[in-house]
C-alpha cells in the first residue's frame, strides 16, 4: 500500500477517535467535525490551513446568529488534512439540516465536509433527514460514486478544487 495513503488512512482512525473519545466525554446534543473535502494534496497542504480555519469561524458565527450554545473542542491536523470539532447544545438533526445548508451559504463552503454525531456517537446523515446523498463538487452526481469510480479527469478536479479556493480566499482574505 503507498505509504502516503496508509498515513491518510491513520490520520483518519485518529479523527474518528477523537470523535468517539468527545462523545463519550459527553455534554452536548451533537458533535459536529468539520474537515476539507477536496483531493488530499489541497486539503493536506498547511497553506490553506488558516483558510479553513478562518471558515470553521464563519460556520460558528453561523451557529450564533442561530442562538445555539456552542463549544470548540479541538483542533487536528495531518496527511488527511485538518479537523475541527465543535460540540452543539441543539438537537442533531437541526444542526445536521443548518450543517447541510451552511456548506452551500459559506464562501467556498462546497468544499468543507460537515458531520455530525449525536450524544451517543451515533453519526447523523443526509439520509436521516430524507436528503440527497452528498453531490460531486464537479457534475453534482452522488460525490460517492464519482470519486469510487474516478469519473472525472484530475484536471477538472483541480479547476474546481481551485476555484473553491479562490471563491472562499476572496471573501476570508
Amino acid at each position: 500500500m503507498d505509504e502516503r495513503l496508509l498515513r491518510v488512512l491513520e490520520d483518519r482512525e485518529k479523527r474518528w477517535n477523537k470523535r468517539q473519545e468527545l462523545a463519550a466525554k459527553g455534554g452536548f446534543a451533537s458533535l459536529v467535525t468539520i474537515t476539507v473535502c477536496l483531493p488530499v494534496a489541497y486539503r493536506a497542504d498547511p497553506v490553506y490551513e488558516p483558510l479553513f480555519r478562518s471558515m470553521c469561524e464563519e460556520y460558528t458565527k453561523m451557529l450564533d446568529h442561530q442562538g445555539w450554545a456552542w463549544r470548540h473542542e479541538g483542533f487536528i491536523t495531518g496527511e488527511d488534512g485538518p479537523a475541527c470539532f465543535i460540540a452543539v447544545q441543539e438537537d442533531p438533526r437541526k444542526v445536521k439540516m443548518f450543517s447541510v445548508e451552511a456548506e452551500q451559504q459559506i464562501p467556498g463552503g462546497r468544499m468543507l465536509d460537515i458531520d455530525l454525531m449525536d450524544s451517543e456517537g451515533v453519526p447523523v446523515g443526509r439520509e436521516a433527514l430524507g436528503l440527497p446523498p452528498r453531490g460531486c463538487f464537479v457534475c453534482d452526481q452522488p460525490a460517492a460514486v464519482c470519486v469510487s469510480r474516478k469519473i472525472h479527469k484530475p484536471e477538472d478536479v483541480s479547476r474546481k478544487a481551485e476555484f473553491l479556493l479562490s471563491e472562499a480566499k476572496k471573501y476570508f482574505g
